[in-house]
């Protein structure tokens, strides 16, 4: 699965990944900084708080929080990911560190004040047991009390699991990425709770249109009370809070109809 990121062609691009996933990003970092306040370690309240971002990809979001006054470490599996973020904090003089890691065994120590993993990242863990492995993992980074955020799709009703799609855009400049999310309902495994999605990239630029295809990617359909429970028997983490949007005032109920939810775990030892 990994190999499947490291060389998908998507990721290969991460210009067009940063200006295509920026529509959410202010949002996104608003409630990591609202959750460590609310949540997190006392310790990192009156100080710079050191936060991991696991699958950091363009470097959005910690590049955003490393204006706020934040010290990021980023991790990615793909190494054109990490020379962009690297690129990035170099050349806007911010303090993000970046290197290629992967989601079962990180590679990286702390402590971190908080860990970050968005954009249905997590689902890349596709067994109980990597689950397990990484979040044994991102307790080990963590300050006392640090918070974990994570997210990942649940889908709103029985008969669209692995038949989603999503489309968004974003401009800058003369330059548009249209991404488009798809789950492809003919590779789903019940028995594992896996299925193959793919993101597609139409970008417009110039007067030009081209096409990039990611390639088919095996993810794990999670539910939430399977999540709890992984969770419970790490024994290292408790949730303390589910959200259908990045927003601590919203939680997450099969009334809202978020397409995500939005978990924030704290470290308990």
């Amino acid at each position: 699965m990994l190999d499947t990121l490291k060389n998908s062609e998507v990721y290969a691009y991460p210009a067009y990944y940063a200006l295509g996933y920026r529509w959410n990003t202010e949002d996104e970092c608003d409630f990591v900084e609202a959750g460590l306040k609310l949540m997190g370690p006392e310790v990192a309240k009156g100080s710079a708080a050191r936060l991991l971002d696991i699958g950091c990809g363009a470097g959005r979001h910690a590049m955003l929080l490393a204006k706020r006054g934040w010290k990021v470490t980023g991790i990615d599996p793909s190494w054109p990911m990490v020379d962009f973020v690297q690129e990035q904090a170099k050349s806007k003089k911010l303090p993000v560190t970046a290197s290629v890691g992967e989601l079962s065994s990180l590679g990286v120590s702390g402590p971190f004040d908080a860990a970050i993993c968005f954009m249905d990242t997590f689902r890349f863990l596709l067994s109980n047991e990597s689950i397990h492995s990484h979040l044994m993992a991102v307790a080990d980074t963590l300050a006392p009390g640090g918070l974990y955020i994570t997210d990942f799709w649940v889908p709103r009703q029985w008969d669209t699991i692995g038949s989603e799609i999503h489309q968004w855009e974003q401009t800058q400049g003369d330059t548009t990425v249209r991404v488009f999310y798809v789950q492809h309902p003919d590779s789903v495994d019940p028995i594992a709770q896996t299925f193959e999605d793919e993101l597609v990239f139409e970008v417009h630029e110039g007067g030009d249109i081209r096409e990039i295809r990611g390639g088919r990617t095996r993810t794990r359909l999670i539910l939430p009370q399977e999540f709890r429970a992984l969770v419970a028997g790490t024994g290292r983490f408790a949730v303390v809070g589910t959200f259908g949007e990045f927003d601590l005032t919203k939680p997450f109920t099969a009334e809202s109809l978020s397409w995500r939810m939005i978990s924030v775990l704290k470290k308990v030892q």
